[in-house]
């Protein structure tokens, strides 16, 4: 009866915007054949190769070879491509610009399902409800083709992970319902690592320090660690997913070697992100401009070439330590933008969010308000929700303030506003029953 009642709450709040959403992508893509994302049109192409050939994250020469398709889409993940290519071979159906829009709301909607069901299922009610009515327009308001759209959905179902690891751990969650979440999630760390690297590095190094946190508490009590082994392991097998699958074509395809480094870079996006805001070092926070910085040191450097990353390496470090004030400057500028932005429209600036949030968990676990008020498990829910803020706000930070890169904390956001109200009406309830006890006697 009470997964009845979670699937009528979603039902209620979340079918017409998900169809309203479908609707959109056919009504904006349907007549488009060319996206102004350039990656976008190679992941169409992969998908009609891989539909002809069998052969995913390809693409098709003249000559009827199959090269790699990080040689044209250069510097990009492999998800989406890799996504659409299964999608084409499984349906046998050309794709259009409308699968690649619909793959993003079916990615957003995904991660809202996962997270909205482990709120639910460790009975935080008040957070869940409110996620599941906020939440539809939060996830799938956005439509287009680019990967930004799908970002929120990998991030939601890849951050589950080490709050399933914790709730099993703590009895939040049975033994049964623990395995199913942690199994899902590792599904969304695949997922996050294939769309977004950067957001599956964030997830896995949560997770292991998780895992080192319930290790260390065990050896205190004697208990074994066969199981956190097992999931270290699967771990860095979900991590791994974008090596497997470029590995596995390799090996099933006769495929011809590529220049290119296969996935996206980081060293490049530490440099470029000095030029995310105006700065004395004439950087821009474009591909080109640091293609130009790189050919400055050799002419004959091939963009997103193994080589091409070692020098953005170089460069970014030599502007750390030849002017570590000005590095600080921007950064601290930086910093200001994210904090000074809601991220959910309307709202109050992400630095207020994080300063209530942060002093409510700080006091609530200092005096142990959450057992108090019968709701431990919103300190597993909020202090991962800080976590994954922070994160968000590291990586705008070192990288771009921009909204489009800063919008999969949202997730967190609407899951600290849940986690407070879920606490507020627990004290209210708590603090009535207590004075009705009192007035009795």
């Amino acid at each position: 009866m009470r997964w009845l009642l979670f699937a009528i709450i979603l039902l209620a709040f979340g079918l017409d915007t998900m169809m309203t959403s479908f609707d959109d992508a056919e009504r904006n893509f349907g007549e488009v054949s060319t996206s102004e994302w350039v990656h976008t049109n190679y992941w169409v192409k992969s998908a009609d190769c891989a539909r002809e050939t069998g052969a995913w994250l390809a693409l098709c020469a003249d000559d009827g070879k199959l090269k790699p398709i990080s040689e044209e889409a250069i510097g990009d993940d492999p998800g989406h491509a890799f996504l659409l290519a299964l999608w084409a071979i499984g349906s046998d159906e050309p794709i259009s610009l409308v699968d690649v829009a619909w793959l993003n709301i079916t990615l957003n909607t995904l991660g809202f399902l996962l997270l909205a069901g482990f709120l639910f299922a460790v009975r935080a009610y008040p957070c869940a409800v409110l996620f599941m009515y906020l939440g539809p327009v939060v996830y799938l308001k956005w439509i287009g083709v680019s990967p930004h759209w799908g970002l929120l959905g990998v991030a939601s179902m890849a951050a589950v992970l080490p709050m399933a690891i914790l709730a099993k751990e703590y009895g939040f969650l049975s033994s049964r319902l623990g395995q199913w979440f942690i199994g899902l999630s590792l599904l969304g760390l695949a997922s996050a690592s294939l769309v977004r690297e950067a957001i599956g590095t964030m997830v896995i190094v949560t997770a292991l320090c998780t895992i080192g946190f319930i290790a260390s508490r065990r050896r205190r009590s004697g208990k074994g660690l066969r199981d956190l082994v097992a999931i270290s392991f699967l771990l860095v097998v979900a991590y791994s997913a974008p090596l497997a699958v470029t590995t596995a074509r390799d090996l099933a395809f006769d495929i011809e070697p590529g220049q290119l480094v296969q996935r996206h870079g980081f060293s490049d996006i530490l440099y470029m992100g000095l030029g995310a805001v105006p700065n004395s070092f004439g950087i821009h926070y474009s591909d080109w401009v640091a293609l130009a910085d790189a050919q400055k040191v050799d002419p004959d450097v091939v963009h997103c070439s193994p080589a091409f990353y070692e020098i953005m390496w170089d460069l970014y470090l030599e502007k750390v330590f030849t002017d570590p004030a000005e590095v600080a400057r921007i950064y601290f500028e930086k910093a200001w933008l994210i904090l000074s932005d809601p991220v959910l429209d309307p709202g109050p600036p992400l630095a207020i969010i994080l300063f209530v949030g942060l002093c409510h968990f700080i006091v609530a676990q200092a005096f142990g308000l959450w057992s108090k008020v019968g709701f431990p498990q919103g300190a597993l829910v909020q202090g991962a929700a800080l976590v994954f803020i922070g994160f968000f706000v590291a990586q705008a930070i070192l990288a771009s303030p921009g909204r489009t890169y800063a919008m999969p904390m949202g997730a967190a956001i609407l899951t600290l506003l849940g986690v407070l109200l879920g606490f507020h009406l627990r004290a209210a309830y708590v603090a009535v029953k207590r004075y009705l006890a009192t007035s009795q006697n």
